[in-house]
């Protein structure tokens, strides 16, 4: 039990005023990477609230790993994925856990057990991985799955001491129609089947906050959203290098970010006038799913409910030849597989390969209007 003399700990303001000082200065690297001062920059500063919002909420709420829950609020970052419903759990190493659920229309899901975390000294590292299309569900689509260091039978995810979170990555076609997969948590005893009952009397109970772990969580929460402004403006940063075009991503970057370990990850970055198109042909190796999107400067994904900012395998249109042929634009060119800039006369390019069985490149072209008016996106492209 914590002493009573801690509890009477004055809290130091000072704590405060360093927190606040720390999100004056990352406003200021806002301003200062902001290509420009209309919506490039706004959005900027809009990222910076939404990321103190979820740092505050993360490291001041303190979640409990003993009374495990899933929290759906996670921020955009490093390029979200549309067709993504994110989750995540705080957990325990030693600790047991059992999901359980039913995938309703959900294509797949990927679990994750991860330590470290985004903007930390060590990144976000995965200790353990596996998709539901690969685990035993029921005809109706139940099924349960078991986290844990030890192995056992059955559904399992392997997690480490060091283990933090569980990340859930839950595959949804076509958002607005497919019914996303219904998920509980429970915390489990040792090698039972049973839930764990929780009472005010055991040890689950969170001690009073004290002074020091709310000074403490301050600190972490302006190293959480330094650590992400700073991690994916290098990002950014690095894929403007060679812009209009998509590249397998540089995998230094991905060492502070380790994701899901059976993705390969393409990037750009578009920069277009009002009339000109950015033309991208496809040819998908064999894969379980891809997608493609846009993202603004910061890597949050554009507004994909109101405007077509991404297409995946099972919405873009393909060519009789096998390839999918798409365009990046702020206004309507007429074609296909039209990605809608929102706005944006510059942002970042996002690609997923998951489970392909070769590495398949894009190819790019800007153009104007008018070329496309007068040719076609599979010419222009072939010229």
């Amino acid at each position: 039990m914590t002493n009573s003399s801690e509890h009477d700990q004055a809290f130091k303001p000072e704590s405060w005023d360093e927190f606040c000082d720390q999100l004056k200065q990352l406003g200021q690297t806002i301003v200062a990477n902001s290509p420009d001062q209309g919506l490039d920059q706004t959005e900027g500063f809009r990222y910076l609230a939404r990321l103190t919002q979820n740092a505050l909420g993360r490291f001041t709420e303190r979640p409990n790993p003993l009374r495990p829950a899933i929290n759906y609020g996670s921020p955009r970052i490093g390029g979200d994925n549309p067709d993504f419903i994110y989750g995540s759990i705080a957990v325990r190493g030693g600790q047991r856990y059992r999901i359980r659920g039913n995938r309703r229309d959900a294509f797949n899901i990927g679990f994750g057990s991860y330590y470290g975390g985004l903007g930390s000294g060590k990144g976000l590292q995965c200790s353990g991985y596996v998709f539901l299309n690969d685990l035993a569900v029921g005809d109706n689509g139940d099924f349960e799955l078991t986290i844990s260091q030890e192995p056992i039978e059955g559904n399992w995810l392997p997690m480490l001491e060091a283990s933090n979170s569980i990340l859930i990555r839950q595959t949804v076609l076509n958002r607005g129609q497919d019914r996303a997969a219904e998920l509980q948590v429970e915390l489990v005893e040792g090698n039972s089947h049973e839930p764990v009952e929780m009472n005010s009397q055991d040890s689950s109970k969170l001690a009073p906050l004290t002074a020091a772990e709310f000074e403490k969580s301050l600190q972490f929460a302006g190293l959480f959203v330094g650590g992400v402004v700073g991690q994916f403006l290098g990002w950014t940063d690095s894929f403007k290098t060679r812009p209009n075009e998509i590249h397998p991503i540089d995998p230094k970057l991905l060492q502070f970010a380790n994701g899901d370990p059976s993705t390969r990850y393409h990037n750009g970055y578009f920069e277009l006038c009002k009339d000109e198109v950015l033309l991208i042909e496809l040819d998908p190796p064999d894969c379980e799913y891809w997608n493609i999107q846009l993202a603004n400067y910061w890597l949050e994904s554009l507004d994909y409910l109101d405007y077509q900012t991404h297409f995946n395998h099972a919405n873009a249109a393909v060519d009789d030849d096998g390839k999918v042929r798409l365009a990046i634009s702020q206004r309507n060119p007429g074609v296909e597989n039209w990605m809608d800039t929102a706005g944006h006369s510059r942002g970042c390019i996002a690609m997923r390969w998951i489970k392909a069985d070769q590495e398949s490149l894009a190819r790019t072209k800007l153009v104007s209007y008018q070329q496309l008016q007068e040719s076609s996106a599979k010419d222009l492209l072939a010229s």
